[in-house]
């Protein structure tokens, strides 16, 4: 097929000090086997190399095009940035450290069909580019995408998104805070717009700067800091995911959630939210091992994921 007779879609790349890992990123892009392509990238005021790597590959193809930031908006609001500044059909959402495979375009445009939105898998490698033998979705992806599946745990990665313009502009804007990955996969699910190929289509780099944010605790806590920083965010998504869905009515069901992640409630108040997750295993934990309704296995599970947030909870209490 011809390139002008395929939909124009945009790889949109938010950069940050990225100058390490950048070029294999860039010429992963750059040999996609789906040709009809813009790359958009919006740096957000680095500080090394960045610019001078991007400007030096911006001479060479014009498929490329640069804007920078005169100051710093964060990884939700640039990438919202960058996607405002595209102009294809499809849109294609790209980290700065990852290398993808070269037929990961042409196979998600394939796949996507009549949703809104489509993602992937991705293997794991280290810093040096090397697998480490897991993946991103170790469990096999549930059929169906219901967004209660999605309220505390994301599985819709931003480097393996590829979505239609005339939907993603209705996540629109994106949440000032927590992951714009997560509230695009939660909105999708929400309309049964999201659909998941079942493919790995790219490498995803784990590196001591892929952590977009932790925080330092007392030592002798029995938390560690990244967990401190799951429950947090997972309590800053559960806000913008509850005033989405009261504006719809249809906030029962998280409520038992919000109560759990906010609430500061009686015992018996506790013993039912714990009942809630027990009863709702398979929906709330979409990635671990589905368990029938009597497995000892899924109340050990939830007894420890309750306690691990109440934990989390009293801890920020304390330092707040």
């Amino acid at each position: 097929m011809n390139n002008s007779n395929l939909p124009l879609v945009s790889i949109v790349m938010c950069t940050y000090n990225g100058e390490k890992y950048l070029i294999d990123q860039l010429n992963s892009l750059l040999t996609q086997t789906y040709k009809n392509i813009e790359i958009v990238i919006v740096d957000d005021y680095s500080t090394d190399n960045t610019k001078s790597i991007l400007l030096s590959y911006q001479k060479r193809y014009p498929s490329i095009k640069l804007f920078f930031n005169k100051e710093n908006l964060g990884f939700n609001k640039n990438f919202e940035k960058s996607i405002r500044l595209s102009k294809g059909e499809y849109i294609s959402i790209c980290d700065q450290d990852d290398i993808w495979y070269s037929n990961k375009l042409e196979r998600l445009q394939l796949e996507i069909g009549n949703k809104g939105v489509i993602f992937s898998n991705s293997r794991l490698i280290n810093e040096k580019g090397e697998p480490i033998g897991k993946l991103l979705l170790e469990q096999p992806m549930i059929e169906k995408f219901d967004y209660k599946s999605i309220l505390i745990n994301n599985y819709v990665t931003g480097h393996t998104i590829l979505a239609k313009r005339i939907f993603l502009e209705k996540t629109f804007p994106f949440p000032e805070h927590g992951y714009y990955d997560w509230w695009i996969g939660f909105v999708s699910s929400y309309y049964n717009e999201l659909i998941y190929l079942d493919e790995i289509t790219t490498d995803y780099r784990i590196h001591r700067n892929s952590v977009v944010h932790q925080e330092v605790f007392l030592s002798d806590s029995d938390l560690s800091a990244l967990e401190i920083m799951d429950y947090k965010s997972t309590k800053n998504q559960l806000q913008y995911f509850y005033n989405f869905l009261r504006l719809k009515g249809e906030e029962s069901f998280i409520n038992h959630l919000m109560d759990l992640y906010l609430g500061n409630k009686g015992f018996f108040s506790r013993t039912l939210n714990l009942f809630f997750f027990f009863n709702h295993y398979n929906i709330l934990f979409p990635l671990q091992k589905r368990r029938k309704f009597l497995s000892k296995g899924k109340f050990l599970f939830v007894k420890e994921y309750w306690n691990k947030i109440n934990e989390c909870k009293q801890k920020t209490a304390s330092i707040n």
